[in-house]
């Protein structure tokens, strides 16, 4: 069995407490934890060639400036196995939250005599207490902070912001709880153990503080309440590239119906924008809409409608909306920070272009607001505000509107730039792409600022950034690096 650096392993545990087979290990978790982590700790060390790499290195200087002398054969035997520690590291590490105040980690115990000499280890470097018996429990502190409780079969460890006190008291109290009263008996958790990946999150958003959810609260619609949902989030690390998906659920029968009808009205994309978007832009961001549908959403939702509110003192934006029927394209050629404003061309399929007929309405009401639009040619526009002209119009039951200089820009493309990405584009209802290789964010990084170097090299091995959806109750995050033969963590670290 392939070995798995011990430096590898405190690293990725640490990873898992800051992110954030039914065993009894996975009983402590509590039924109401709003949030839980699955770590597959050995995929992401082998994976990561830790063992092998700068960081590796690093903190592998610093242990051993930290460890005593007469205590280095002990680190060196489990740097060489950790599974010399005395946890089943073949086993998922999970991290939860047992309260908004209270955090924890569970690991399976395989050699429960080989943890307590682990931990005598930390006691020695004054980073553990000594495991003492209480009430069938071997139990202690781990960094002052946290508490530890394991039995031959189990590991728990807990921090509080309430203090050590209220996490001794929860450590006993889930160490003995059965499966009926936890997490592993929740639909939950085979939510989550449905999915393998590296890492697994699920997420009870009806446990989460309102203050912290007031502002994502306001753009759902008025009919969906946030507490109705759940998700799970995984994520996997491969070859040239990293994937972030996300699964949304509805826990009533009102959320469930909501996205059965939002997806009801969302269309895969038919490509229909793909060869006018610029080779070097920044950011395209596609879609399938209905355009009626869409409407009554954001009116629904308060953050949308105000500022709907503000662009129908100059056009009528609802009858536009109203007219959308298929393909949108929203393209950012180039942030041009020099000129303080950002370029941007939009495209959009029309189911009819009604709205045409009240644009010598709009040019009197524009005037009040220092806007000025002249017409080029059929149904063609240049509008002019603050300085800035933008051309819209429509042309064969399509909409465009964007900068002028971005529109011209446009008219240059030859499709390379979302060639590769064709398939997956139409297999989707929402398709964001950020090119990262286009926007030079490394230089833009101060050589003076901590971590600089690090940064610096991983921003040039980044290629793009993606988000896709296929439905709307489920997405993916994908980060691209240039090089697509070499695992993503191995890359960044």
């Amino acid at each position: 069995m392939k070995k798995i650096s011990v430096i590898s392993f405190v690293a990725l545990m640490v990873l898992s407490l800051c992110s954030c087979s039914n065993t009894d290990y996975q009983k402590v978790i509590p039924a109401n934890s709003p949030l839980v982590v699955k770590v597959d700790v050995r995929s992401l060390a082998d994976k990561s060639e830790f063992d092998k790499s700068e960081a590796m290195q690093t903190m592998e200087n610093a242990l051993t400036a930290m460890v005593s002398d007469k205590d280095m054969d002990q680190v060196k035997k489990l740097m060489k196995d950790p599974m010399e520690m005395g946890f089943d590291l073949s086993m998922p590490v999970y991290a939860f939250m047992a309260d908004m105040e209270t955090f924890g980690l569970t690991m399976k115990v395989n050699d429960e005599e080989a943890v307590k000499e682990f931990l005598l280890l930390l006691n020695r470097q004054s980073m553990s207490s000594k495991p003492v018996e209480k009430d069938g429990l071997m139990c202690g502190t781990l960094l002052d902070d946290f508490t530890y409780a394991y039995d031959g079969q189990s590991f728990l460890l807990l921090g509080s912001s309430k203090g050590a006190g209220k996490a001794d008291d929860l450590a006993h109290q889930l160490m003995n709880q059965d499966e009926k009263q936890s997490f592993v008996s929740s639909e939950g958790y085979e939510r989550l153990e449905d999915v393998e990946k590296d890492v697994v999150m699920y997420m009870d958003f009806a446990s989460l503080p309102e203050k912290a959810m007031k502002d994502y609260a306001e753009i759902l619609p008025k009919s969906l309440k946030y507490k109705d949902l759940e998700a799970v989030a995984s994520l996997m690390f491969e070859k040239g590239e990293a994937q972030l998906s996300a699964k949304v659920f509805g826990k009533t029968q009102a959320a469930k119906d909501i996205i059965k009808e939002t997806n009801d009205h969302l269309d895969e994309i038919d490509g229909e924008y793909l060869d006018k978007v610029s080779d070097e832009a920044v950011l395209w961001l596609g879609a399938g809409v209905k355009g009626e549908w869409l409407l009554s959403k954001i009116k629904e939702s308060k953050a949308l409608n105000e500022l709907l509110f503000v662009l129908e003192q100059a056009i009528d934006v609802e009858q536009m909306i109203r007219s959308i029927d298929g393909d949108v394209s929203l393209e950012i050629p180039t942030l041009d920070a020099e000129r303080g404003g950002m370029e941007f061309v939009a495209y959009a399929e029309l189911d009819n272009s009604k709205f045409l007929a009240d644009v010598e309405d709009w040019k009197k009401s524009q005037k009040d607001f220092g806007i000025e639009m002249k017409e080029q040619g059929k149904n063609q526009y240049i509008l002019t505000m603050k300085g800035e002209t933008f051309n819209w119009g429509v042309d064969d039951d399509d909409l465009y509107m964007g900068t002028t200089r971005a529109f011209n820009h446009s008219k240059e493309s030859t499709g390379a730039l979302l060639k590769p990405y064709k398939k997956q584009i139409k297999e989707s209802q929402m398709f964001l792409l950020v090119n990262i290789a286009a926007m030079g964010l490394d230089n833009q990084i101060s050589d003076r600022s901590k971590g600089a170097d690090w940064a610096k090299k991983n921003l040039k091995g980044i290629d793009a950034i993606i988000l896709k959806s296929a439905s709307a109750d489920e997405g993916t995050l994908v980060i691209e690096m240039k090089n697509k033969d070499e695992n993503f963590l191995k890359q960044i670290l």
